[in-house]
């Protein structure tokens, strides 16, 4: 698929308890977490970004209210879906900011529906992947019915899975200070 015909989803949401900060606030090179993952979604040729959990406006990215709000990252990636201009979404979290673009394009290259996912190792990477904008209906039944969990939102469908073969660094989840801190180590040791 080409990244024309893609939306971008940036979850950005969460009360980030264990940050202590909220983090898409949080800077690597002079920019926020935030402005990181829409600069790479921009990079690869995405024009339609969406921003979930995030309250302020953002130049060259549309805010999108979760419609069930505090319902986990599957809120805002039903309101996404929902809102898409596009057949199809790329979904990448704030807190993964030193997952390199030329991935995501290849998340977006390998897509043909219904979802692509990235894996490494025998894990999934369920906030690292493309889901057709139909599944926003699948999303809103589990969200009604009390199951949030987005792994609940590909079960029993054909997922095409993506093995990431890059710097296992790369996929390092802010979460926590400690995690932010290796992650400006690793971003001053690639920049």
């Amino acid at each position: 698929m080409k990244a024309e015909n893609i939306s971008g989803i940036v979850l950005a949401g969460g009360f980030s308890r264990r940050m202590g900060t909220d983090k898409a606030e949080l800077t690597l090179g002079g920019l926020t977490l935030l402005e990181l993952q829409v600069r790479k979604l921009r990079q690869i040729g995405i024009t339609d970004i969406m921003v979930s959990g995030y309250g302020k406006p953002m130049e060259g990215a549309r805010a999108i209210e979760d419609i069930y709000p505090h319902k986990g990252p599957m809120s805002g990636i039903h309101a996404c879906l929902k809102a898409a201009k596009t057949e199809a979404c790329l979904v990448v979290s704030v807190d993964v900011p030193l997952f390199p673009a030329e991935w995501l394009e290849k998340l977006v290259q390998a897509h043909d529906g219904p979802v692509t996912m990235l894996c490494y190792g025998n894990e999934v990477e369920p906030l690292l992947a493309v889901y057709d904008t139909q599944l926003a209906s699948r999303a809103e039944e589990l969200i009604l019915s009390g199951n949030w969990s987005v792994r609940s939102l590909f079960a029993g469908l054909e997922v095409k899975k993506l093995e990431y073969t890059g710097d296992p660094d790369f996929l390092l989840n802010c979460n926590t200070p400690e995690d932010f801190e290796k992650a400006k180590t690793l971003f001053q040791r690639v920049n």
